[in-house]
């Protein structure tokens, strides 16, 4: 056998390997500020605290932000809201897994309800606890823990917060490709 058919066996006999680009990093804490978070569920927060886990085994750049109610808010109330976002890599159409994985957390049983779908970029869902949603190669989940008379319906604050996050989104895909206008409001 000549050695030019030795190395075709050999490379049709080897898996294909795809080599992606990697996932871009993700600012959680750029994509929501404290007056915006404060205007929705009427009390002050601090600034937000920033906590990456960077590319996860998934492939996706996982951040995180959390922002506590500010010491000049009512003493007897503590409170959070909390953004965790990941960028996946550009193009891979896997953005969707975030929400696969509430759905599939119902269905063994790890979460008291279906989630229920919401209206809010490609995709969104109530988990009972917060709003997963995705849009292109981005999916986040926000959450608010706070009490607050005003806000009694479950989801209310979360469904106001994403579409704030979707435009900042919107205007950061914008930048990246050189237009000067969002794609999407």
């Amino acid at each position: 056998m000549n050695h030019l058919a030795a190395i075709a066996m050999f490379a049709a006999a080897m898996p294909l390997v795809v080599f992606a680009a990697p996932a871009p990093s993700i600012d959680a804490c750029a994509l929501l500020d404290a007056a915006q978070i404060g205007k929705v569920i009427g009390l002050p927060v601090s600034a937000g605290s920033r906590h990456d886990a960077g590319i996860e085994n998934n492939g996706a750049w996982s951040s995180s932000c959390v922002w506590k109610l500010s010491a000049g808010a009512d003493s007897t109330r503590r409170g959070f809201v909390i953004l965790n976002a990941m960028q996946w890599p550009v193009g891979s159409g896997r953005a969707h897994e975030f929400l696969d994985s509430f759905r599939d957390a119902a269905a063994q049983g790890v979460l008291s309800a279906t989630p229920s779908p919401r209206a809010i970029g490609d995709e969104a869902l109530w988990w009972g606890d917060g709003l997963a949603v995705r849009r292109g190669d981005v999916s986040f989940g926000i959450s608010v823990h706070v009490s607050n008379p005003s806000m009694n319906t479950p989801g209310a604050a979360e469904q106001r917060l994403a579409p704030l996050i979707l435009r900042t989104l919107d205007r950061r895909q914008a930048l990246s490709s050189g237009s000067s206008k969002p794609t999407r409001s």
